[in-house]
């Protein structure tokens, strides 16, 4: 069950609201019946699955208690706790189901040899990975480290914990959101207000359309273009180029879209996610790229990778050995194929080379910085889609080598005054302003309060809304991209 389907939008979303605004605000019914309907709505899309958030859900808890007793324990006798020895045991406790259901089928099927005997012996090559299993699996790391730091658990109660890991607005793809951040909102009544449910509202409907009426359309052009690149190596210049540009905006408008829709949702139902995407592609570096781009996973690998190794406080040498341990493991969260370790040692080698120069922090000719960073995003895009290397080759050498005089007949088949539309709408994410978000050019809200203008949610929003789903029940089923880590 995704976010975009009849069944979320018309049945489960419903069905839910309506049971959590009918039950008293005081006590904690609304937080039983909304773990409730977080279980179901996995479960729905998961199935047996499901034991994997279980799995990090009662160890992660779990180990934050037990590192503190024993803490105790040892202080008591008088013998110093052994730093980090139990938090390493925990980490790797919680980090078993992301290894066996994602990294080790990838392992195998690229022929790693230990891999695959163990996939022989317990036939992973045909599991089915856990829906949100990187993104489940990093709250709860965050939560054992964030317990390790503070010195005793976060929280004494284990169903708030579960609602933390469960509810299921970021339950699939983030935004990745740290027990602290909702801590309060988890373990007490949350009152919602008319407005702060309209924004929520608000930029759900914004977040659908997002999905539904661009970054979908535009995935028909990028389909068709790797596709080609995939099957029948049919391609030109013009051909790898619109591909290209069409993947880059259906990835940001399909993330964003989410995480638009995931803080709307959490909005209606009294939390405050952070926010995730501030228009990425009007970056003047790569380094900025990354301030802006999925900001939670990058705050989340800053604080419990970068600034522990040292950061950029102990020289250049262990900054930059940081930043490359940073965008190995931020490749490797995607998955353990070759494309996405290309796409990362793309980042870090700008990153890199921005700090060697200066350019990062520099304010010299940001109109072409502008144009090259784009140029460079979407070129890296390519591996990351492809996640192969030969794919990847030929996709770069038509790009800058190949025939102008044809576009390959799968590309032309999918280009529709729709699909054009849909591109050159998101196009313009390349194009405005970087100060300001869309959303917020247009509704004017205030993020803190989670308000947002009445008259331009009606005016606008709602008419959008009405435009989204007819659209929804006129396509075919679209998971979102980032379902698959």
């Amino acid at each position: 069950m995704v976010f975009s389907s009849p069944t979320f939008l018309f049945l489960f979303l419903p069905l839910t609201m309506l049971g959590y605004h009918l039950l008293p605000v005081r006590g904690r019914s609304r937080n039983w019946w909304l773990l409730a309907m977080s279980i179901v709505f996995y479960y729905w899309g998961a199935g047996s699955a499901i034991g994997a958030i279980l799995w990090v859900s009662i160890f992660s808890f779990g180990a934050a208690w037990a590192m503190w007793r024993y803490a105790r324990r040892r202080h008591a006798t008088g013998r110093a706790p052994l730093a980090r020895v139990p938090l390493a045991v925990a980490l790797a406790i919680v980090l078993v189901p992301l290894v066996l259901f994602k990294y080790l089928p990838q392992l195998a099927i690229q022929g790693v040899p230990g891999a695959v005997h163990i996939a022989a012996l317990t036939g992973a090559e045909s599991w089915i990975l856990p829906l949100g299993v990187s993104f489940f699996t990093f709250h709860g790391i965050s939560y054992v480290i964030d317990s390790y730091r503070n010195g005793a658990p976060l929280t004494r109660s284990f169903p708030a914990y579960l609602l933390y890991l469960f509810v299921f607005p970021h339950q699939i793809a983030g935004p990745i959101v740290r027990y602290a951040e909702i801590k309060d909102e988890v373990e007490s009544s949350r009152t919602i207000t008319a407005s702060r449910f309209g924004y929520g509202a608000t930029r759900f409907a914004w977040g659908l359309a997002k999905k539904v009426l661009i970054a979908d359309s535009a995935g028909q052009l990028a389909n068709a273009m790797f596709d080609s690149a995939a099957f029948s190596g049919q391609l030109s210049m013009p051909t790898a180029w619109i591909g290209a540009v069409a993947y880059a905006v259906q990835i940001y408008f399909d993330f964003s879209g989410y995480s638009d829709m995931a803080i709307g949702l959490a909005a209606m139902f009294g939390f405050h996610f952070p926010e995730n995407f501030r228009s990425p592609y009007t970056s003047h570096s790569v380094s900025e790229f990354w301030r802006r781009w999925h900001i939670t996973l990058t705050r989340w690998f800053r604080d419990y990778v970068y600034i522990p190794m040292g950061g950029n406080r102990k020289g250049r040498l262990v900054e930059y050995g940081a930043l490359l341990t940073v965008f190995t493991l931020t490749s490797i969260w995607h998955g353990a194929l070759a494309g996405f370790l290309v796409w990362g040692g793309l980042q870090a080698a700008a990153m890199l080379f921005e700090r060697a120069t200066g350019l990062r922090d520099s304010r010299r000719f940001l109109a072409v910085r502008r144009i090259l960073t784009a140029f460079f995003v979407i070129l890296a895009w390519v591996p990351f889609r492809t996640t192969e290397l030969d794919a990847t080759g030929r996709i770069w050498r038509a790009m800058f080598t190949g025939p102008t005089d044809f576009i390959a007949p799968q590309l032309v088949t999918a280009i529709t005054p729709f699909t054009l539309a849909a591109l050159l709408l998101g196009l313009l994410a390349f194009f405005t302003t970087s100060k300001s978000t869309a959303f917020e050019i247009i509704f004017r809200p205030s993020l803190r309060e989670q308000t947002v203008s009445a008259v331009r949610g009606w005016a606008i929003a709602a008419p959008l809304f009405v435009v989204t789903i007819a659209m929804v029940l006129l396509s075919d089923f679209s998971p979102f991209l980032y379902f698959q880590f």
